[in-house]
């Protein structure tokens, strides 16, 4: 009994002396070794990370208060593409780090695994790693290691692994402390392929406030968006602007009342299309546009009152001429048809 409770004793007394030993051991290392010698030969270790760990975590005992080198021989390791041995280091002094250090290492645990994922091309070695790029990110949003100073780094480094949900937000923050127009452009496509309605709205609409020179292209933009979400008024509301614009969107918004069943709004846009028309061809085609929205929406009443307003102007023209007499004739207004008629036949003679 006596003599199994003595060698109990020895064995603990080996043990603290060794781990005593290793104490000393790195304590006289760190200090007589210079910086530089103990950077090379740390990243010299290609084969046995775990051992380099061990003793830079016996480093930091000695004296915990001091990470600069440690600091070092991560930043070392990603450049030198020793991504295993960084992300140790950064796990070892992840531990009980305050939130300044966190706020530094999550950066550097960023850099080394993409380090990681363009080592290699294999696709699934790649999915992986980038599965683990996705959660740090997360972590870097839940735990808010981001500020004004690095949004622009996690929002470059979401896109460049084609992570929208991350990209999208840290695009937001952006966008809160300034709204360049690069950034909403950016917004508006990255929230479609999101299908976040309400964020593309919103940064289209600043878009067309912003980013004065391409206003047509983002209203444009925001009309398609518009009828894409059924906002009818909206729509009509953008192209009633474009058409002070353009002749092109005039025709759009006349089309789009006819689409929408708003015959007589259809039919008044054609018109002042008729009106502005410079060519005999033009204003032809526009009245003709004109009478069939009335006819769409069996608005016959008002067909034949735009028809007699305008008819005496086409006696001459057999096309025209003819086309008012089968109006005129469809709705059973017979004297109207025959009165066109008789003119008509003055000028064929």
């Amino acid at each position: 009994m006596w003599s199994s409770d003595a060698n109990k004793e020895v064995e603990v007394i080996t043990y603290i002396e060794v781990f005593l030993v290793l104490l000393v051991f790195s304590f006289v290392l760190y200090v007589l070794y210079p910086k530089n010698m103990l950077e090379k030969q740390v990243l010299a270790e290609s084969s046995n990370y775990d051992l380099t760990a061990i003793y830079l975590e016996n480093m930091l005992r000695i004296e915990p208060e001091n990470t600069e080198l440690t600091l070092a021989l991560v930043k070392a390791s990603i450049k030198g593409g020793k991504y295993d041995l960084a992300l140790k280091m950064i796990a070892l002094l992840g531990k009980g780090a305050d939130k300044k250090l966190l706020h530094e290492l999550i950066g550097f645990r960023f850099e080394a695994l993409k380090v990681k994922y363009f080592s290699t091309n294999e696709r699934k070695y790649q999915d992986e790693v980038k599965a683990e790029i996705r959660l740090l990110l997360a972590e870097v949003i839940e735990d808010r290691h981001y500020d004004d100073k690095n949004l622009e780094y996690w929002y470059s480094g979401s896109r460049e692994f084609s992570l929208n949900v991350p990209s999208l937000f840290f695009l937001y923050r952006l966008l809160e402390r300034e709204e360049r127009s690069v950034w909403l452009e950016e917004c508006f496509y990255l929230s479609a392929e999101l299908k976040d309605e309400k964020m593309q709205r919103e940064c289209l609409m600043k878009l067309r406030t912003i980013d004065v020179s391409r206003y047509e292209k983002w209203t444009v933009e925001a009309y398609y968006l518009a009828v894409q979400e059924g906002e009818i008024e909206r729509a009509i509301a953008l192209l009633k602007d474009m058409a002070t614009r353009s002749k092109k969107w005039r025709e759009e918004l006349a089309k789009f009342y006819v689409e929408i069943k708003r015959y007589k709004d259809g039919s008044s846009e054609y018109m002042i299309l008729y009106k502005g028309a410079s060519s005999s061809k033009e204003k032809n085609k526009y009245l003709l546009k004109a009478l069939q929205a009335l006819q769409y929406g069996s608005l016959m009443d008002e067909a034949t009152r735009l028809a007699r307003k305008y008819e005496a102007l086409y006696y001459k023209d057999k096309e025209m001429s003819g086309m008012f007499i089968r109006l005129y004739l469809s709705i059973g207004a017979l004297d109207d048809a025959k009165r066109v008629s008789i003119q008509r036949l003055k000028y064929m003679e």
